[in-house]
């Protein structure tokens, strides 16, 4: 006989990871157009990117970063294409499809609304391990610290 009860949380998560770094992949970009309240025509023009994720249970998970496209410096277009080392020079263009597969670091936060928790990107920025590796494999191979004159 079942002597106690568990109430289940009526809070229901989409996406949910916790919050802080997450280590993902860009899968896709697109310039895309949202309806906002706070543009005279209604609309706003952002660059969509698609970020792939493996979540603690080992499954593909899919969230979005939409920064508004502005080419000022305060704004966080530019900001992420700073943090993603693209910045095009003035008068360059910059091919979004080259982002397509690059490592990134994203910060997530997550938000509930209506009772149910939303697993949100706030910051992505190209990864590290990349370089990190390349630093550790010279660390590993140093050509200084082998001695060639025995062979």
């Amino acid at each position: 006989m079942q002597s106690k009860l568990v109430r289940p949380s009526s809070k229901s998560n989409k996406n949910p990871f916790g919050d802080g770094a997450q280590e993902g992949r860009i899968v896709s970009v697109e310039v895309k157009e949202f309806d906002s309240f706070y543009y005279d025509s209604g609309k706003r023009v952002a660059l969509n990117i698609k970020v792939e994720f493996i979540n603690p249970n080992g499954e593909l998970v899919y969230l979005y970063y939409a920064p508004t496209i502005t080419w000022s410096e305060k704004g966080k277009f530019m900001k992420t294409l700073h943090d993603l080392d693209v910045v095009p020079a003035m008068g360059e263009e910059l091919d979004i499809n080259t982002l397509v597969g690059m490592r990134v670091t994203a910060t997530i936060e997550n938000v509930e609304r209506n009772n149910v928790v939303y697993s949100n990107i706030v910051r992505i920025q190209k990864s590290e391990t990349g370089i990190q590796a390349k630093e550790m494999m010279n660390q590993l191979f140093d050509v200084d610290d082998i001695d060639f004159e025995g062979m």
